[in-house]
């Protein structure tokens, strides 16, 4: 009868990976090209597999992988992307503890669920990122820059060098310099040739799931932004009025070079990077580069577009 009790004893170990497994999510679409590496682990992603904490997911030049989570979070993934996530459920209930993404490169929309604000965070090699009920894409160049292009709701973007910039107008878009601060293109052009070259779900949301899709044709064409103006960072607790900004840097200096994908930007000159001067403040009136000139009004708080740091 020995065989009686070692088996039970058997049972109990094989069934302990399944247990230590906590699902947190799962795959709602997926287009071939991705993979996801779990417990040293790499295998092809299938549509309604679940996903863990610290799961890894890449993908390819034609990959696109569509994730939903516990507490309604919804992350799209394109291609030539790199994530790692870090989820803390909170025991009992559909929100989580902590919701932290590792977004190591590539292109991603992010539409925050049901848990706290504080719970988010988003970290790039070059950049945090804090949500405050929000929809918005961001582009990785692996270690080298980070963009954001807020859609919905108010996102605070902070260079890993202190500075930081927040906004709660659609179709505002930021990014970290060579130098590590934070601003954003210095014209309609160069605000164009990002949407183009590092958002490809502002080009097209053919391949996204209808909750994954957003009002964005705000933010290109003929409704887009008339004027980007270069910025750096300035008190948060003093934020400019939204028709003016309180500083502007002469167009001869240039903020991050336009991300691009899949292939990465050619490196900006030194001249492009170098610390700005600053010039007199705008004079009132001019269109806000981040605001919806068509309706004049932002989402998520209305707080306008903010930002702190030290001067240079």
């Amino acid at each position: 009868m020995i065989w009686l009790r070692v088996l039970p004893v058997l049972c109990v170990v094989l069934l302990l990976p399944t247990q230590v497994f906590s699902s947190i999510g799962k795959v709602l679409s997926i287009k071939p090209g991705a993979e996801i590496t779990r417990a040293g682990e790499t295998i092809r992603i299938r549509e309604g597999m679940e996903v863990a904490s610290g799961d890894t997911i890449a993908t390819d030049n034609k990959g696109v992988v569509q994730l939903i989570f516990v507490d309604e979070t919804k992350i799209a993934i394109g291609p030539n992307a790199h994530m790692v996530l870090d989820v803390t459920m909170l025991r009992g209930k559909n929100k989580a503890k902590s919701f932290a993404v590792q977004a190591l490169g590539g292109s991603f929309r992010f539409i925050s669920g049901k848990s706290r604000k504080r719970a988010y965070s988003i970290r790039t090699p070059t950049a945090t990122m804090a949500v405050r009920g929000t929809t918005f894409d961001m582009w990785i160049d692996s270690d080298r820059q980070s963009a954001m292009l807020v859609l919905e709701g108010t996102v605070r973007m902070c260079s890993l060098r202190g500075g930081c910039r927040s906004t709660g107008r659609q179709c505002s878009l930021f990014a970290t310099s060579q130098r590590g601060n934070i601003g954003r293109p210095i014209d309609r052009a160069e605000y164009d040739k990002a949407l183009q070259q590092g958002f490809p779900f502002i080009q097209s949301q053919e391949r996204l799931l209808r909750p994954f899709q957003v009002a964005a044709e705000g933010c290109s064409g003929d409704r887009a932004p008339q004027q980007v103006s270069v910025q750096t960072e300035h008190s948060e607790q003093q934020p400019s009025p939204p028709q003016r900004e309180a500083e502007r840097v002469a167009p001869a200096a240039a903020t991050a070079a336009a991300p691009s994908s899949p292939e990465p930007p050619a490196p900006a000159q030194p001249d492009d990077m170098s610390d700005p001067h600053l010039s007199d403040p705008e004079p009132a009136g001019q269109s806000d580069p981040g605001a919806n000139t068509d309706s004049g009004q932002g989402s998520g708080d209305g707080s306008g577009d903010q930002s702190d740091g030290s001067q240079g």
